[in-house]
């Protein structure tokens, strides 16, 4: 075959490749365009809907207040009208997705329960309060945190309707910029040479994509940087870069919000209840506090208010051996708070003295004497000098450890729980060596995950602590992050308890 027809040949079967692809690639856009331009038909509708059901559950909220303080019937009517005009939005909402598309369907109703709660939780009392006469009786109902707590799940329930709006508008945009830049490359190949193609691409990706990601990089960093997130992050580059910069702006005018509402309500709260104030910083964690090749860190949440009867504690008792402590009082709110602070000074100060575990938790046990509430107590001695872990469990659910080399071991219960009963306890001793790990939780943690059983949601804790790489096992507040996003990302049940989980690492 002679070199004219090889290349000949060549070309053809080469261009008959390219025609074929070329064929196949607007089929596939044909297609996928005009089912995704359907969708965003639908979806552009919906996001204005959503954006007014926002804007009407805000002004109502804003009305209702009005008419709290000033007792003028402008706001009322305001409400009102605010009220009707979700309820139209709600409703547009669910005639338009219908069946097709039931998770945002699903949004759509949490919305529009979580509304109902609020109405029920602070309108309504607070109207009938001031239908009364009673405005001093209203104020104090649409300030109190089951109203504003509603309220937050109202306004949060509606933002993740308009969150996955967007996320699926954009994916509908994603999705024909992708097959446009597809079809665009097949043209650019059969229509110029291949360096000149090269060239112009290389430049029209530095120049549109590299460039503009530099740049919404930079500002992620300078806003991440900054304690307060005050830096904007400025919008810029093709549409894809644009939505993501101003998803990500969202984002931090959000979180810049939430900041500014929880240092208010920690004013708030060290102005008008001095004395929970107290017991909540009393029982705070003194991060301050180390041993040296040991690092810990924990999270415990309320399910209730700002007091929990969870707690977790650790106490650097020489310069090679600290405790931990996790403990969970019967129950939950300021009563079972009471006995935490109780029990946690009694341990604290028994293990600060030198006192063993057995007899640290034998002194807690007889002040609950005259309680009718029990306590289950997890203690941890770690000894970096010996490289042993000691511990003494008070009917707790176990602990979790795993080894440097990602061999499981468990902190059993040694004994019964803390209460007026009293009881018998003994110390347990495992290795404990660079590289460990031990894991501390309580009830409510597991309880969260929304397994069929403790087993279950045990096991779930396990496969991600197994799943975790060398340097990461030894970054405690890493790995609590990690299981706390994880497990609320797939409760039905969080907040309905109070939450404590704690991460012990032995740095190598």
């Amino acid at each position: 075959m002679t070199l004219r027809r090889r290349a000949l040949f060549a070309s053809s079967a080469g261009l008959g490749v390219i025609l074929l692809g070329f064929i196949l690639v607007i089929t596939t856009f044909v297609s996928v365009s005009s089912s995704q331009s359907k969708l965003n038909d639908l979806l552009s509708p919906a996001a204005q809907m959503a954006n007014s059901l926002l804007l009407g559950q805000t002004a109502a909220s804003g009305d209702l207040a009005d008419y709290v303080l000033t007792g003028n019937e402008t706001p009322l009517a305001g409400y009102q009208s605010a009220i009707s005009t979700t309820n139209v939005m709600t409703d547009n909402l669910l005639n338009l997705l219908g069946n097709d598309y039931p998770a945002l369907t699903a949004l759509v109703e949490a919305s529009a329960s979580a509304q109902r709660a609020w109405v029920s939780a602070d309108a309504e009392p607070t109207l009938e309060a001031m239908a009364d006469g009673k405005q001093p009786k209203a104020g104090r109902v649409t300030n109190k945190a089951r109203a504003w707590s509603t309220f937050d799940s109202m306004i949060s329930a509606t933002n993740a309707l308009q969150d996955e709006i967007e996320i699926q508008r954009a994916e509908v945009s994603n999705g024909l910029a992708g097959s446009a830049r597809m079809l665009g490359v097949l043209l650019i190949v059969g229509g110029l040479l291949l360096v000149a193609g090269f060239v112009s691409y290389f430049i029209y990706f530095q120049r549109w994509v590299i460039f503009p990601l530099m740049d919404i990089r930079k500002d992620l960093q300078l806003s991440t940087r900054d304690p307060m997130h005050t830096h904007p992050i400025t919008p810029l580059g093709p549409p894809e870069f644009v939505s993501l910069a101003k998803d990500a702006e969202s984002l931090r005018r959000q979180l810049v919000s939430e900041i500014d509402e929880a240092a208010a309500a920690r004013k708030g709260l060290t102005q008008d209840a001095p004395l929970v104030a107290a017991i909540r910083s009393e029982m705070q964690v003194n991060s301050s506090l180390h041993c040296p090749g040991i690092a810990i860190a924990g999270l415990a949440s309320t399910a209730e208010g700002v007091l929990a009867g969870d707690y977790w504690d650790y106490i650097p008792l020489s310069d090679t051996q600290v405790a931990l402590m996790i403990a969970d009082v019967s129950g939950h709110g300021p009563a079972a708070n009471v006995v935490a602070l109780r029990v946690r000074a009694i341990l604290r100060s028994a293990l600060a003295k030198g006192l063993g575990l057995t007899e640290a938790v034998e002194l807690a046990t007889e002040s609950t004497k005259n309680d009718e509430s029990f306590v289950t107590v997890l203690l941890i001695m770690v000894d970096v000098e010996t490289n042993e872990l000691h511990w003494l469990n008070a009917g707790h659910p176990p602990g979790i450890g795993i080894t440097h080399d990602k061999n499981l071991f468990t902190l059993e219960p040694t004994g019964p729980l803390v209460s007026s009963l009293g009881g018998e306890w003994e110390v347990r001793t495992h290795p404990f060596t660079p590289g460990d790990l031990v894991l501390g939780v309580t009830d409510g943690f597991l309880e969260g995950q929304g397994a069929h059983s403790a087993a279950e949601e045990t096991q779930a804790i396990i496969r991600i602590l197994r799943g975790l790489d060398g340097p990461v096992r030894q970054n405690p507040a890493e790995i609590v992050e990690r299981l706390v996003a994880h497990i609320r990302e797939i409760s039905p049940r969080w907040r309905t308890d109070d939450v404590t989980v704690v991460a012990l690492s032995r740095l190598g």
